[in-house]
Formats: C-alpha cells, sequence, structure tokens
C-alpha cells in the first residue's frame, strides 16, 4: 500500500488505524483483533462511523483509489488556504522602511540647516 494511502486518519482522533480498518475490511485479521477493534468502535464514536462507512461501501476493491482521491483532495484544498494566508500575511518592505528613515533624516538635516541659517 502507497504511503500517501495512510494519511488521511494520521491526524484523526481514533484509536484504529487505517492498515486495521482496511485488514478488517479485507478479512485479513485474526479473531482476536477484529474482536478488539470492534470493540474500540463501541467506545470510539469516530471509530465506528469509519467502520460503519467503510463497511457500506458498495465496491471495496476501489476503496484505496477512493482513499487516495481524499488526500489528494485534502493535500489541495490545505494547499489552497495556505496559500491564501500567506498572500494575506504583512511582508516586511525593507525598502520602505530604508527610503522612510532616510527621508526623516533629510528633513531633520533641512530643518537644522534652515534653524541656524536664521539665527546666524
Amino acid at each position: 500500500m502507497q504511503d500517501d494511502l495512510k494519511n488521511i486518519l494520521s491526524n484523526a482522533g481514533g484509536t484504529t488505524s487505517q492498515d486495521q480498518l482496511f485488514k478488517y475490511l479485507k478479512d485479513q485479521l485474526a479473531q482476536v483483533e477484529k474482536h478488539d477493534l470492534e470493540r474500540n468502535a463501541v467506545d470510539d464514536a469516530f471509530d465506528s462511523d469509519a467502520l460503519d462507512g467503510l463497511q457500506d461501501l458498495k465496491d471495496q476493491a476501489k476503496l484505496e483509489l477512493i482513499v487516495d482521491s481524499l488526500n489528494r483532495d485534502l493535500k489541495k484544498r490545505t494547499s489552497k488556504k495556505n496559500e491564501l494566508r500567506d498572500k494575506m500575511k504583512l511582508k516586511t518592505h525593507w525598502t520602505l522602511y530604508f527610503s522612510i528613515i532616510i527621508f526623516l533624516i533629510i528633513i531633520v538635516l533641512v530643518y537644522i540647516y534652515l534653524h541656524r541659517g536664521i539665527h546666524v
């Protein structure tokens, strides 16, 4: 299985891993592991929903494709939000700051020159 397929449940908060769910659906778990997974699903609402949703899926063969598609869609959406967030950040414009400081220094120097020129 590709590593990209393991991203969808990495931060979900459930106690069951995605690999365990796939093995459960493919009937590759031992009876003890199946029982533990089902018991955890009863205790955890997220795991229960994930298990029910995956069992209701009509075409089990396309499961990996669906998960891959969900991961790509999730990555695309989060990257768009990150790009928008980066665009909204105020960027420091050092040339602008430097120009303002030079302009203020020139104004102060002109003021000092004119002020001294009047009192002489």
